[in-house]
């Protein structure tokens, strides 16, 4: 996505769960805050890319936080290079092992409180390395999906805990 002035734009959004049936594939981000770029741009632009990353791009990506201001190109904080989407008009993460391409389908202030909202994109293409288009060992380790656990609340005090990353690690087969 482009921020208002032509820079790219980069969010750090790994919370995102996906849906669909035989008609139609759903992206939902949730906790979205509505005072970012990010946003601003699909409520602007009406699309967005949902780029996956392993973690050995975290500090990348932390650079993109560290660095967004409306002037910051955060591509170029992130070491990342700028690959053309096929079907909506947002840059996609070249190093990315997967990529949707979203249109907006809902955004949706849940609390009516104005901090947070739920994004749905329905998805209009996927791109993927071949590697990982196939079985599960790319995908589920530690060159695959990265998981933030943001902040687990403590069920005792309520108090939050510290957030963490995590890997996928597959435990058994259905």
């Amino acid at each position: 996505m482009k921020i208002e002035n032509g820079k790219p734009n980069i969010c750090f959004h790994s919370w995102s769960c996906f849906h669909g049936d035989k008609t139609a594939f759903f992206a939902v981000m949730g906790n979205l805050y509505q005072h970012t770029h990010t946003y601003a741009n699909i409520n602007r632009d009406k699309c967005f890319c949902i780029n996956f990353l392993p973690i050995s791009y975290y500090d990348n990506l932390v650079n993109t936080i560290h660095h967004n201001e409306i002037d910051d190109d955060e591509f170029v904080a992130g070491g990342f290079t700028i690959s053309k989407a096929k079907t909506i008009h947002t840059p996609v993460i070249n190093e990315a092992f997967l990529s949707m391409e979203c249109t907006l389908k809902e955004m949706q202030d849940l609390s009516g409180a104005g901090i947070t909202a739920m994004v749905i994109g329905q998805v209009q293409h996927i791109s993927v390395e071949e590697s990982y288009a196939q079985a599960y060992k790319q995908r589920y380790g530690k060159d695959g999906f990265m998981m933030l656990i943001p902040a687990p609340q403590d069920l005792v005090t309520g108090e939050p805990n510290q957030s963490a990353i995590a890997t996928l690690h597959i435990e058994k087969y259905d």
